[in-house]
């Protein structure tokens, strides 16, 4: 296949020293590179001489060689320029080595467009990859947006949910408290109507918490606290609900522990959370450890530490990862009839955060969990 295209070698400035091959009709070489192009392409010129000389090999834009555009390519030999122009860049490299002289330039042509087409095509596929970002930026801002229509709207029902359910359980306490003469079926009914109704409360609650929790609406209510005292309050309420199942809840407080700038209601909110779940996974007439004292780094009191420890079925390593998401459950059986909404972790791991602490937990398959509240002494 013939290849259009002109050879020659040059002086640095651009004056012809050797026509080396004229087989590109409609354009002519004079004396030098700028009398040959086109006015148009007079810069276009200087600045490929000018690559050539100081990096050794340029390529240039298409040049107008008299009624021709032209793609240029020159490497330094020396104190000589030698050149080749063709119509087609990707034929370069082609023409050259065929003409004597010309063929590192050859190899350095097809060393180049290599590069070119990767460049090309790396282009493009960032080309792609900004759309795809954009299209990403796109959805995610429209999810966004729906997931606060959906918190709104959850918020709004659980809301609405409040009051007639608080009445409903109202009324089935009213009911069972003058249940005597009733017959024992329907004072049986009356007792599931009982349980899920508060179930149904506390889930209603759960959602409220929640929903607030997540459009970013926590206030603390700060003040300087006794974290000892809010902890012994739960204690002593989780006991009464604990006894029931024969269940014994240990209290250890180290003495003299600081006070804090925290929310009491949260913290207890926090705290009575995680001593629920430890007595619900605990089995009847077993032990939970609820510990409270002073974490040290370094020589240095930096925290106060709560640790909750149950001697439950343990949980999976495997689902660990999700324990603190919202509406997750483990796969070990709660051995209280409490139902859980799902919700209790999610919330408490978002109260701890708020304080500016941390929340983890150990479990152990068939050994229990212990899950541990970080609160840090301000300086």
């Amino acid at each position: 296949m013939r290849v259009e295209g002109l050879a020659f070698v040059c002086a640095p400035d651009g004056s012809v020293r050797e026509l080396v091959a004229a087989e590109l009709e409609g354009a002519q070489l004079g004396a030098t590179l700028g009398e040959s192009v086109d006015e148009s392409s007079q810069e276009a010129a200087r600045l490929f001489l000018r690559g050539v000389v100081r990096g050794g090999f340029a390529r240039s834009t298409p040049l107008r060689i008299w009624t021709r555009d032209a793609h240029c390519f020159g490497m330094r030999d020396g104190d000589a320029l030698r050149i080749v122009a063709v119509i087609d860049p990707a034929s370069a490299a082609a023409f050259a080595e065929t003409k004597p002289g010309f063929e590192p330039l050859a190899q350095e042509i097809r060393r180049t467009l290599s590069t070119y087409e990767l460049y090309e095509e790396l282009a493009l596929v960032n080309n792609d990859l900004v759309t795809a970002q954009r299209e990403l930026a796109r959805t995610v801002a429209e999810l966004q947006r729906l997931n606060g229509y959906k918190d709104e709207l959850l918020g709004m029902a659980a809301h609405d949910l409040r009051s007639p359910l608080t009445a409903n359980a109202g009324f089935i306490r009213f009911l069972q408290e003058d249940s005597e003469g009733l017959p024992e079926n329907t004072r049986t009914l009356l007792a599931h109507l009982r349980t899920n109704s508060e179930y149904m409360q506390r889930l209603v609650e759960s959602v409220l918490d929640f929903a607030a929790i997540q459009s970013g609406h926590v206030r603390l209510q700060l003040e300087s606290c006794a974290l000892e005292e809010i902890v012994r309050s739960v204690v002593e309420t989780m006991r009464i609900l604990a006894g029931g199942r024969g269940i014994t809840i240990h209290l250890q407080t180290e003495a003299e522990l600081p006070r804090m700038q925290l929310d009491p209601i949260k913290i207890q909110q926090a705290v009575q959370n995680l001593v629920a779940n430890a007595v619900q996974y605990t089995p009847n007439g077993g032990e939970v450890d609820v510990r409270l004292g002073r974490v040290v780094e370094n020589g240095v009191r930096t925290g106060v530490e709560i640790e909750v420890e149950d001697r439950g079925p343990g949980i999976p390593p495997h689902e660990l990862p999700e324990l603190f998401k919202p509406f997750t459950r483990v796969s070990t059986v709660k051995l209280s009839k409490h139902r859980s909404v799902g919700l209790g972790l999610a919330i408490t791991r978002r109260l701890i955060e708020a304080h500016g602490g941390t929340i983890d937990v150990r479990s152990e398959v068939g050994r229990g969990s212990t899950f541990r509240i970080l609160l840090r002494v301000s300086a």
